[in-house]
């Protein structure tokens, strides 16, 4: 999967107190100075995170968000480190003190072989002590939340409909179209995403070699009827 035209939308789609709320969260839940963002998107977090003077290394695999995030560090007057990579297959030179992963970009990954390849990776790319914080969207939001999911919305700006539809257990289909009223750029774009119980990413992380697992339930105790899961792993 690979964000395309949509990446140039999805700033104005997304709620800017999440990112308020995750960057207090994640600076409660972790010691750190550099920073290796996995899935970073339009460069949000990592923009942020820069601005408290931290060492942000911000990766995606989209071309497309790299290139929004370039823009956005420029409009913020951010000098930011922006690298393609695959969180499936990835190294580094110099471990970091803390790895992200948020907005369900794990749920991207669709195998459990594939999930359990990235926490490898980011085993390996951790110092001791370092942590990592990621998270996924619950059973709760894939079966229950999103199925027969519609959003719709139209203003003078662009017109926008989301559908999800449940694929199989745990896995669902997004389709979004867009259409930029202003110079009729149009988006199609459908992606797919996979989750699985808390306990089959407990069991992935502990073969990647992690034991000290807690999660959350947006930012606070665990509810499995709540619709994000936020992991804080140490290595």
């Amino acid at each position: 999967m690979s964000y395309q035209k949509f990446a140039y939308y999805y700033d104005s789609l997304m709620d800017e107190d999440f990112y308020s709320g995750y960057l207090h969260f994640i600076m409660n839940n972790a010691i750190f100075e550099t920073v290796l963002e996995l899935g970073c998107g339009t460069g949000i977090m990592a923009i942020e995170l820069s601005k408290l003077n931290k060492t942000v290394y911000a990766t995606d695999l989209s071309k497309q968000m790299l290139e929004v995030a370039k823009m956005n560090a420029t409009e913020a007057n951010v000098d930011l480190m922006l690298g393609k990579i695959d969180m499936c297959d990835f190294i580094i030179n110099e471990p970091v003190d803390l790895i992200l992963c948020m907005c369900d970009s794990l749920n991207y990954i669709l195998t459990p072989n594939k999930v359990l390849k990235v926490f490898q990776n980011v085993f390996n790319a951790l110092k001791e002590d370092g942590t990592f914080i990621f998270d996924v969207h619950s059973l709760h939001k894939i079966n229950v939340t999103f199925e027969d999911y519609v959003e719709e919305a139209e203003d003078d700006d662009f017109y926008f409909k989301w559908t999800v539809r449940k694929i199989a257990e745990g896995k669902i289909r997004h389709h979004v179209q867009i259409v930029d009223q202003e110079n009729h750029d149009r988006v199609d774009e459908r992606h797919e995403q996979q989750t699985y119980p808390v306990e089959t990413y407990v069991d992935l992380l502990k073969k990647a070699g992690f034991n000290n697992i807690h999660y959350y339930s947006d930012f606070k105790e665990y509810d499995e009827q709540d619709d994000r899961v936020i992991f804080v792993v140490k290595k």
